[in-house]
C-alpha cells in the first residue's frame, strides 16, 4: 500500500523499522503525557476557508533567518534519523534542499556535521544540545561553522533527559550485556529490508556529533544487524 496519510507513513515505519527503533521514533519520555498534549494542540489548530479568491497564483514562499524558503515549514532535528534509512540524515537534507526548505540536523545524529555538510547541496541548520564539557561544545560550534550552518536551533528545555519508558520495554536501552544485544538483533533480523539496507550497508553506526565526547561507547553496532 502507497502511504497517503501521517497515519499511513506511521504504519510504513512500523512494519520497515526493527521494534526497538520505531518505539524510539514513536514515543516520548515519561507517560507520554506532553507528547499526548502536543499532539492534540495541533490536531485543534483550525485552517480559515475562504471562498471567491482568486487561486491562479499561490505563493507560499516567505523569509525566516535571513533566508528565502518555497513555504513555511523546516525540517526538525530528529535523533538517530540516520539509523531510519541508510545514512539518513544525509538523504533528508537532500530531500529538504530539494522542495527548498531548511532541514535541521540533530547533534545525536547517526551523520556527523561533515558528512552532512558533504552529501547536501545547500546548508542546513543545526540543533545544539548544552553539555557540562565547554571545549566540546566550542569544537562542535566551530564543526558547525565550518559546515556553514547558518541557523543554530538551541534546545534549552531540558536540563535533564527524560525517562522513555518505551526504550527500556523495547530493549533499546537499559540492557548494554549479551542478552539485550541478542534482543535488538533479533529485532533487526525480523526487519530483512532494514537490516540489509541501514544494518549492513548503512554503516557506520555511531552518534556523529559526540562520539568523541562518549567515547568507546558511542557506537550503535549492538543495536545494528551486524
Amino acid at each position: 500500500m502507497k502511504p497517503a496519510s501521517i497515519g499511513d507513513y506511521r504504519e510504513a515505519a512500523r512494519r520497515r523499522l526493527p521494534h526497538f527503533l520505531f518505539e524510539y521514533f514513536d514515543g516520548g519520555s515519561y507517560a507520554e503525557r506532553t507528547l499526548r498534549a502536543n499532539i492534540e494542540d495541533l490536531q485543534d489548530i483550525s485552517l480559515r476557508q475562504r471562498v471567491l479568491k482568486d487561486v491562479s497564483a499561490i505563493d507560499l514562499s516567505t523569509s525566516l533567518f535571513g533566508q528565502q524558503l518555497a513555504m513555511p515549514l523546516a525540517l526538525g532535528p530528529i535523533g538517530l534519523a540516520g539509523m531510519a534509512a541508510r545514512r539518513g540524515e544525509v538523504q533528508a537534507a537532500r530531500a529538504a534542499a530539494a522542495k527548498g526548505v531548511p532541514f535541521t540536523l540533530s547533534t545525536v545524529s547517526a551523520c556527523s556535521l561533515a558528512e552532512v555538510a558533504r552529501g547536501s547541496p545547500t546548508p542546513f541548520w543545526f540543533q545544539l544540545y548544552m553539555v557540562r564539557d565547554r571545549g566540546f561544545m566550542r569544537s562542535l560550534l566551530d564543526e558547525a561553522s565550518a559546515a556553514n550552518c547558518p541557523v543554530l536551533v538551541f534546545t534549552v528545555d531540558m536540563p535533564l533527559p527524560g525517562a522513555r519508558y518505551r526504550d527500556v520495554r523495547s530493549g533499546l536501552s537499559g540492557a548494554a550485556n549479551w542478552r539485550g544485544q541478542a534482543r535488538r538483533l533479533g529485532q533487526a533480523m525480523a526487519r530483512p529490508g532494514w537490516a540489509w539496507d541501514v544494518g549492513l550497508n548503512g554503516r557506520p553506526h555511531q552518534l556523529g556529533n559526540v562520539a568523541p565526547l562518549l567515547g568507546p561507547k558511542s557506537g550503535l553496532e549492538d543495536s545494528s544487524a551486524g
